[in-house]
């Protein structure tokens, strides 16, 4: 006799086709070595009574702590990249001379050249999304809609200029440092 069995793992299946004895032994087996592993378990096994899944590692505990962390200095800081402000403070003066000389295509070739703006000629080591605001403004750009998602787009797989971590934490990528000596479009001196 003929069988097959599928087994998919999130959900704690195999699949497999042969005869009967076959199947039930790789099944067998298969279930054996699944409960032994004490670092999987299914999410369709029962929670304990903290209420916590065992799947959950501390790492990924750690992590997300970490983050929720971050977020909350970020706010308490007064940066909220959701709900951007202009920084009074900052001197951008020389900025539209330095913006002109690019065509950016996109909001991330945008914010690329802000932060070199920013790190290399103003020497603020750690910018901030409201400073990239005021970037925007002073060279009388659209700001995009969804600021905080401009940021996640530049640092995406697409773009990689940056790495987003936190309204307050935005650094320039190796990707993003070559993109913006040999690839952004410079205007042409006509």
């Amino acid at each position: 006799m003929h069988a097959k069995l599928h087994i998919d793992l999130s959900q704690g299946v195999v699949d497999v086709e042969g005869d009967l004895e076959l199947v039930r032994e790789v099944y067998a087996d298969f279930k054996a070595n699944l409960l032994k592993r004490k670092s999987f378990s299914p999410h369709w096994a029962p929670e304990d009574t903290t209420g916590t899944k065992p799947e959950e590692s501390q790492k990924s505990k750690r992590r997300r702590v970490t983050r929720k962390k971050a977020a909350s200095e970020d706010i308490e800081k007064g940066v909220n990249a959701d709900s951007p402000k202009m920084d009074k403070e900052l001197d951008t003066s020389g900025l539209p001379a330095f913006y002109d000389q690019f065509e950016p295509n996109n909001n991330p070739e945008k914010i690329l050249i802000f932060l070199k703006f920013l790190i290399d000629h103003l020497e603020i080591g750690t910018p901030n999304t409201d400073q990239v605001y005021t970037c925007f403004d002073a060279v009388n750009e659209r700001v995009p809609k969804v600021f905080a998602q401009a940021f996640r787009d530049a640092s995406g797989r697409r773009f990689g200029y940056i790495n987003y971590n936190s309204p307050t934490d935005l650094v320039v990528t190796t990707k993003g440092n070559n993109h913006f000596k040999f690839d952004l479009k410079k205007k042409s001196t006509e």
